[in-house]
């Protein structure tokens, strides 16, 4: 239901995007991973559910299989005490008199958490295909079609020109692959299923081989005490003509002009009772036609990548660079290099729909891993991370991957309530800092450093992309259905947890923390006040009557949500005139960190502007400046963060700086996946996800009355068009055009339905009315 709203929605996008996305809209790559330990340079492709990894050795090649069930099962669920609640009002007290170590040290005690719960991401398997050489290589290329999500491997030798392509299909669920020889029956390969040695597997894994005529199958399982759970796959080879025979487990293809090869994975908790033949025979009955198979894939994944294009203008000469010479080039500028920037951003955008479905969001590492030994466990963490990588799924119009988000959290739910009630003796729902997906939303690690039980403002930032898809669709069954309930949950979640007042009356969030991080003057995590929490309170509360009028319900509860909204605590300016992290007295700012929780209200909350609230708007700008005189740790999540900050304070300077370092500092791997930390530093796909969200943010700004036209664009990007954005305030931008050298900027809106918004460009500020399905066209001077 709420993908078919949306896709009416997108109906007038497409309408007007005659052209889905141009010839640029694809990466290549004229070099391949020497050895199997870079296998972060791969291509990738998947569909939400199955990831390929492809390395892309003209005669050695090796894709990786991944999926998402893929994770180590669980020995042991994550446990935690019932804690008492003459105990939990002990802590509060505790916060509340400023005793922060005594209460600190309680909450992680009381808790009696212990670890469980399923394991890291892990790889599935590769497939390993070996041809005879003839003479050297030349005119070598790997590169991906983003409008199609084809991979495509080219290479010649003396034989003559050679083609592999692949994809993995959002119809079928299959990988397909096809070879393509310079002449008939020239084709011969060996195709091998395996674990290889550098992806790390522990000892004990059990591989049972499965094959017959043109097929061949793995089935492993796990090591004691996880032998019973495993996970198969299975590849069926289909040859134009020449022979395909079986060397043991081998497939051997002799003679053949060209081959095709369609391949399924999936995950199994009982090894006795499951039956590997539901795969195979799926295989054997493909219709052996890989224009057909792309076909009917390309279709669906090309119709969700058109509706959103960037158009830089840049130069024919630098669109046709590869992804290297791209980011060599970006090293050597002083601003962005355009070129590169259209290609990150479709990159992004192609990598964020590959890993994304309709059931789950990407995860700290998308859907791909070549190796068992992956960073933070490659799960889902909820306090930043898998929060950046949506940044840009509604505004971009990916409701497909957006809709799996949205299951993941509602199936989180019931763990988020006992979080909640165990924990904390709350109604309503606490977040679990983080998990490996859909298997559990129970509590995270509580430590001294990191009590992730009183991140109470994680659940709010959770439902923000919920209310934020209201706010771009207008889809007031989604709003009654899927968000208003969870939000009144939360109402009484604070109803419950908030005890205490301070002098002036406001509630004291006796129990908060910021994500990671301390006061540089109390090394204790568990205080008072927490902007981050107080943010999420305000969002709740807010969110809750304004959604409560829309849908004209509960009108008899608005008056006690508005006096709890009324008592959150205001937000504090210390004495640099920056926003405090801790609203406490006596609690000093820690600058140097990579997160910024407390401009959780700039973003993704938007609670306050230059036109409202002024004081704390210029706060916030101060509380950026001095977060940016440090390097955020070098995380890329800190940096996505600071700059969709910058792009809600309107600082142009800021996010230019913090795009450079994501662009020049070897974020980005040569397939366009990208790393945690500079310097290739740990796999994790929160940058590429995240980028686009960003470029959006500078280009087109908005809250729920209004849109900001170039807000802070960065520097070298001096003309350009993106078109089909999404804003909050219901009203899609059709087209938004700019130069700079000519000082105008022209957009065009439209709306499926009548309304009446503010456009601001710089400080012209216009009332805008528009007719249901009727576009406005507006031109500004820069």
């Amino acid at each position: 239901m709420m993908i078919t709203v949306m896709r009416k929605l997108l109906c007038v996008i497409v309408a007007v995007l005659a052209v889905a996305v141009g010839a640029y809209a694809q990466g290549y790559s004229t070099t391949y991973p020497s050895e199997y330990g870079k296998w972060q340079d791969a291509l990738l492709a998947g569909n939400g559910n199955t990831g390929i990894m492809v390395l892309g050795n003209p005669l050695h090649e090796t894709v990786v299989f991944t999926g998402r069930p893929f994770n180590f099962p669980a020995t042991k669920p994550r446990e935690f005490a019932d804690v008492p609640q003459d105990m939990l009002m002990l802590i509060k007290r505790y916060c509340a008199e400023g005793r922060f170590k005594e209460a600190n040290d309680l909450a992680v005690r009381s808790a009696e958490w212990s670890d469980g719960g399923e394991g890291g991401r892990h790889p599935g398997f590769a497939l390993e295909i070996d041809m005879p050489s003839a003479g050297d290589i030349t005119g070598f290329r790997r590169g991906t079609d983003y409008n199609t999500g084809e991979i495509k491997v080219e290479w010649t030798d003396k034989r003559g020109d050679w083609m592999r392509r692949m994809f993995v299909s959002r119809v079928d669920d299959m990988a397909v692959m096809e070879i393509v020889a310079p002449q008939r029956g020239l084709l011969d390969c060996s195709l091998d299923l395996a674990l290889l040695g550098d992806m790390h597997f522990p000892e004990g894994m059990a591989v049972i081989h499965d094959t017959a005529s043109g097929y061949a199958g793995i089935n492993i399982s796990y090591p004691a005490p996880m032998d019973k759970c495993g996970y198969y796959g299975g590849v069926k080879v289909y040859a134009s003509d020449g022979t395909v025979g079986m060397r043991g487990d081998t497939i051997d293809v002799k003679g053949a002009s060209s081959l095709l090869v369609v391949a399924m994975t999936e995950k199994y908790d009982d090894k006795a009772s499951y039956r590997p033949a539901g795969i195979k025979t799926k295989l054997e009955a493909v219709v052996a036609d890989y224009n057909a198979l792309m076909s009917r894939h390309a279709t669906l994944h090309s119709d969700i990548m058109g509706r959103v294009t960037l158009d830089l203008v840049a130069s024919s000469h630098e669109r046709a660079m590869s992804n290297e010479e791209l980011l060599a080039l970006q090293k050597r500028s002083a601003t962005l290099v355009p070129a590169l920037v259209e290609r990150l951003f479709t990159a992004g955008r192609y990598h964020f729909l590959a890993s994304g479905n309709e059931l789950t969001p990407p995860d700290l590492l998308g859907i791909w891993t070549g190796d068992c030994n992956v960073g933070w466990g490659g799960y889902y963490h909820l306090d930043a991370n898998l929060n950046l990588q949506v940044s840009g799924g509604n505004v971009g119009a990916m409701p497909e991957v957006m809709e799996g988000y949205f299951n993941l959290n509602e199936v989180w739910c019931d763990d988020f309530r006992v979080n909640a009630r165990k924990l904390l003796g709350c109604r309503g729902l606490l977040a679990c800092g983080n998990t490996p997906g859909l298997s559990s939303g129970l509590m995270a690690s509580i430590n001294t450093f990191y009590p992730y039980h009183y991140a109470t403002g994680e659940e709010a930032w959770l439902l923000y992309p919920f209310w934020e898809y209201y706010l771009v669709t207008r889809d007031k069954e989604f709003l009654r259905t899927r968000l208003y309930p969870l939000l009144k949950e939360m109402g009484d979640f604070y109803e419950d947890f908030l005890k205490y007042r301070d002098e002036e009356g406001y509630f004291i969030f006796a129990g908060s923390v910021s994500p990671e991080n301390q006061p540089s003057n109390l090394k204790v995590s568990l205080l008072n006040n927490s902007a981050f929490d107080v943010a999420g309170a305000r969002f709740i509360m807010s969110t809750l009557l304004k959604a409560s009028d829309v849908l004209d319900e509960d009108g008899s509860c608005r008056e006690n949500w508005r006096d709890m909204l009324a008592s959150l605590p205001p937000y504090r300016i210390n004495s640099d005139g920056a926003i405090k992290e801790w609203g406490w007295p006596g609690l000093e700012d820690s600058y140097n960190h990579r997160h910024s929780s407390h401009l959780m209200m700039v973003w993704p909350y938007r609670e306050f502007s230059e036109q409202r609230a002024p004081e704390y708007y210029e706060a916030a700008r101060k509380a950026l400046k001095m977060r940016d005189r440090y390097p955020y740790e070098n995380a890329g999540h800190g940096l996505l963060h600071g700059a969709l900050i910058a792009a809600g304070l309107h600082d142009a300077e800021s996010l230019s700086d913090k795009l450079m370092q994501l662009v020049s500092r070897d974020f980005y791997y040569n397939g366009l996946a990208t790393s945690h930390y500079p310097d290739f530093g740990v796999f994790c796909t929160d940058v590429c996800h995240s980028v686009p969200g960003i470029i959006i943010e500078m280009l087109i700004g908005s809250d729920e009355e209004s849109i900001d036209i170039l807000p802070a664009l960065a520097e070298g990007l001096d003309k350009g068009s993106i078109s089909g954005v999404l804003t909050r305030c219901g009203v899609t931008v059709d087209n938004l055009s700019w130069n700079r050298a000519d000082s105008r900027a022209e957009v065009t809106l439209n709306s499926v339905r009548d309304c009446r918004i503010k456009v601001r460009c710089g400080s012209d500020v216009r009332d805008v009315r528009l007719s249901k399905n009727r576009e406005k066209r507006l031109a500004f001077t820069i």
